[in-house]
């Protein structure tokens, strides 16, 4: 079964008079382990993909199945646990908290999950070691770099041993170098865990690095291509 079912898909946003059709009739299935890029420009609606596989909003139409569970059939409360035990989320703008330390943004979500603290400390301590932070665990946001900010939300999206991690724009506010160590940490988190990985993106980097490439155009599926 695969972990993502995407069915006949449609997303409409209203402004003021004008209809913005998001997403068109998508279909489409991503299998558990997979490290995939859902690619396109600025309005393709890979954003809005990205925001219905993880049950932040519903579709207008159609359905969106993660492991088994049908969005629809559920209600927020339900939707809210599923992503909670189920799914990790990196964005852009790295949305840590910042009056807290990198351990504690990443315990935070265990916290959320009440996981008793001896565990917690221990498994905040691996994480935070594996993503490349040792010694930066007492730190807050603002004495980090961008990209050690990001490794601590990679840290938080994987630290509840999540089933599927989504990456929007992981890599838009970090150079090349950086961007692709983590690249690299997350293939390798990957490979190492099985946890599926999906990118909304259009950034190269990320698109040679993922084994699939499900391209967005105007809402619909223009290409849907297995790189290996």
């Amino acid at each position: 079964m695969p972990i993502v079912e995407v069915k006949g898909v449609s997303k409409i946003y209203h402004q003021g008079k004008i209809i913005f059709k998001a997403l068109d009739n998508v279909s489409l299935s991503i299998g558990t382990g997979e490290f995939t890029a859902l690619a396109g420009p600025s309005g393709s609606g890979k954003t809005t993909l990205l925001n219905l596989i993880g049950g932040l909003d519903l579709p207008d139409s159609g359905r969106v199945i993660l492991d088994g569970h049908d969005y629809r059939k559920m209600s927020d409360g339900k939707r809210a646990d599923l992503r909670l035990e189920s799914i990790g989320f990196v964005f852009q703008s790295y949305n840590l908290i910042p009056v807290l330390t990198a351990a504690e943004n990443v315990e935070f979500i265990l916290r959320l999950q009440k996981v008793s603290k001896p565990e917690r400390l221990e498994r905040v301590r691996t994480i935070l070691d594996e993503v490349g932070l040792q010694g930066r665990h007492n730190s807050r946001p603002d004495e980090l770099s961008g990209g050690q900010q990001q490794r601590v939300a990679v840290a938080r999206a994987i630290v509840s041993n999540p089933s599927v991690v989504l990456a929007d724009e992981p890599t838009a506010n970090l150079d090349s170098k950086t961007g692709e160590k983590l690249l690299d940490l997350m293939k390798k988190m990957n490979e190492e865990r099985q946890v599926t990985f999906i990118f909304a993106t259009h950034d190269r980097m990320v698109m040679d690095f993922a084994e699939r490439i499900i391209s967005l155009h105007d809402g619909k599926v223009a290409d849907d291509r297995q790189k290996r």
